[in-house]
């Protein structure tokens, strides 16, 4: 490659997890197949008659191509890192009642239970969990999580302590102060 050619390439965030979308630019720009496709990685077509193809024929290139496609169209072009949101300020329906200390995801699925919001603005030393359900909007511009939910229901929200594992009675006690929470 020419310096140039270096020099044009994708960017990457070397303090970011590698997202797919960047991975698809990059195979794209350097010619590479990906390795989500056919298995041909780096162009390879594999072994074949006792020799590796280093060329791939346009029609697997064209297929690999079709798959990256639509690759793309199931990924989300607007997935972020969980810790891009840790110190985002919090607004309720009624003003601003923290900000995001930590989330607390599922080891299992990767889903996200709980936001640990840090109130100490407003209550000093009190850090309360919200579910994610009442999360209608994350501003990326502005920094903010927007709530379905007003200041005072946080505020009543069992206290959290992060010391502590979040046991069953904790999460019966966080379901009967939130109720049923539905996605509107």
């Amino acid at each position: 490659m020419t310096r140039q050619q270096v020099k044009e390439a994708p960017d990457v965030e070397t303090d970011q997890p590698v997202s797919r979308q960047w991975e698809s630019d990059a195979y794209e720009y350097y010619g590479w197949s990906p390795y989500w496709g056919t298995g041909s990685y780096l162009g390879m077509a594999g072994y074949g008659g006792g020799y590796v193809s280093l060329r791939p024929s346009p029609k697997l290139m064209q297929r690999e191509r079709d798959i990256d496609a639509a690759q793309r169209i199931k990924d989300d072009p607007a997935l972020r890192s969980a810790n891009e949101v840790v110190g985002y300020h919090i607004q309720a329906s009624d003003g601003q009642i923290g900000h995001v200390e930590d989330i607390l995801v599922e080891d299992e699925d990767w889903s996200i239970h709980y936001l640990v919001a840090d109130t100490k603005n407003w209550w000093p030393g009190r850090k309360v969990l919200i579910s994610p359900l009442t999360v209608r909007e994350i501003d990326w511009s502005d920094r903010q999580v927007r709530l379905g939910t007003d200041r005072q229901k946080v505020k009543d929200s069992p206290a959290y302590d992060p010391s502590t594992t979040v046991d069953p009675i904790y999460e019966n006690s966080f379901r009967k102060h939130y109720g049923d929470l539905r996605i509107d």
